[in-house]
């Protein structure tokens, strides 16, 4: 099975009582550069893009609060506010063995939570394919990145990932969350370079930033890193 994904498509759905609003946008296959002027919805566009794949951390917090007012709240159509009822984004992936899904995920919605991202085989953005039934998958939820229902359990299956265990902070060990190696995919540059992965959020794992890039570039160090921490914590225990 070969690793890693591509992102095929992007829509953002609103819905006002004028009408429905919003953007679809496909991506090469090769490189895309988005370039516009300030203020004209480049943020919105790659914040968005985190938020349908359930990556919104990366860009400071959880949740749709991490989104900007015109998807949830009120966006002005010339002079005219309209008033949003409803929103929700969708993303079109395509694994390396070239299975294709559709994910939605409801940013404004009476009925469906923001934890819910639906799952739906085929290409729905870039083909028409009909959305079928969904297979529900959760965020944020205990056990998220471990449990079959899991969001991110989903997403590191379809990439061909197989996360290590790494040592933490606490002595203990943990997975090497999918957030954390998305942090080193997924760079927004703004206001100059600072870290290169200067996003990444807090998991409690030990030299985070270490243990991200010796994962990608296929270094053979967690086993020995694992059994090391094995051997520490029996030593302890003797003595």
């Amino acid at each position: 099975m070969g690793i890693g994904m591509n992102i095929l498509a992007i829509k953002l759905r609103l819905a006002t009582e004028n009408g429905d609003f919003g953007f679809q946008f496909e991506f090469s296959r090769g490189l895309t550069v988005i370039r516009a002027n300030n203020s004209s919805g480049k943020s919105t566009l790659f914040n968005c893009l985190m938020y349908g794949r359930g990556m919104e951390e990366l860009v400071g917090g959880r949740g749709e609060k991490v989104l900007p007012y015109a998807v949830k709240d009120y966006f002005l159509q010339g002079d005219e506010r309209a008033e949003v009822v409803a929103s929700e984004v969708f993303v079109e992936l395509e694994s390396s063995s070239g299975k294709r899904v559709t994910l939605r995920r409801a940013i404004r919605d009476t009925v469906r939570s923001q934890k819910l991202v639906e799952v739906f085989d085929g290409a729905h953005l870039t083909a028409g394919t009909a959305l079928g039934t969904p297979k529900p998958t959760y965020l944020f939820d205990s056990g998220s990145a471990q449990q079959q229902e899991g969001f991110h359990q989903f997403l590191e299956h379809f990439m061909g990932y197989h996360l290590p265990q790494v040592a933490t902070t606490s002595g203990g060990m943990a997975k090497l969350y999918l957030q954390t190696v998305f942090a080193a995919l997924a760079v927004e540059q703004k206001r100059g370079w600072t870290d290169y992965i200067a996003n990444i959020p807090f998991f409690g794992i030990r030299d985070a930033r270490i243990r991200v890039t010796e994962f990608l570039l296929g270094l053979s160090v967690f086993e020995r890193q694992a059994k090391r921490s094995e051997l520490d914590a029996e030593s302890m225990a003797i003595d």
